[in-house]
């Protein structure tokens, strides 16, 4: 008796890890046929998305050639106004909007208290760190040296920061590869730029 009972226990757990599998696999494909369709977006729907999703941050402005296809895009803060020419499928990201008001303000922390640029607080950013060596080509210097560099990118991985013939060239392997929202990312960037100017 107690043989059929631990062999149906058995039977049972089978079938709910089979169960459970199942499911995921269900997940999954609707997770790829959702990311399918987010790639197959029509103008329309595109344009929708910044408007809803980016809170119409930025609009599109250039002739709608596709996903894939770079395609002009304008900001829509009346101080910035900043024009570039991103492929859809590069803005559909949640870290995504205008580098000029995300990016290049630096660690400037004043920003996040300024009313035209603290929305940009909460937006996803990465904190890297790379170990690289210079080949030491130039003129002054023919030495290699092992550095290494810091930064900050709207990329989650840090690798798509550089191109592959950088990385390689560099010989650069990433360290540290943080990810938060752009106000702590930006007080760490900060702390990091102080240090390498005092030399602690």
């Amino acid at each position: 008796m107690t043989s059929i009972r631990l062999a149906n226990t058995a039977s049972s757990k089978r079938r709910n890890a089979a169960d459970e599998l199942e499911e995921n696999n269900k997940d999954a494909i609707i997770l790829s046929d959702s990311k399918k369709q987010k790639l197959e977006m029509t103008m329309e729907e595109y344009d929708k998305f910044l408007k809803e999703k980016k809170d119409g941050r930025f609009k599109r402005t250039g002739t709608w050639g596709g996903v894939y296809k770079r395609v002009a895009h304008e900001c829509c803060d009346l101080e910035c106004a900043r024009k570039w020419a991103p492929s859809p499928e590069q803005c559909l990201t949640d870290d995504y909007y205008c580098p000029s008001c995300v990016l290049h303000h630096r660690n400037n922390m004043n920003r996040f208290s300024d009313e035209r640029l603290k929305w940009t607080a909460n937006v996803p950013n990465t904190f890297y760190l790379f170990s690289l060596v210079d080949p030491g080509t130039g003129s002054n210097d023919s030495v290699e040296k092992s550095l290494i560099k810091f930064g900050r990118t709207q990329h989650e991985n840090a690798l798509k920061r550089y191109s592959t013939s950088e990385l390689k060239q560099y010989k650069m392997k990433l360290l540290l590869n943080l990810r938060g929202k752009l106000i702590t990312i930006s007080k760490i960037g900060g702390r990091s730029k102080q240090k390498k100017k005092s030399g602690s």
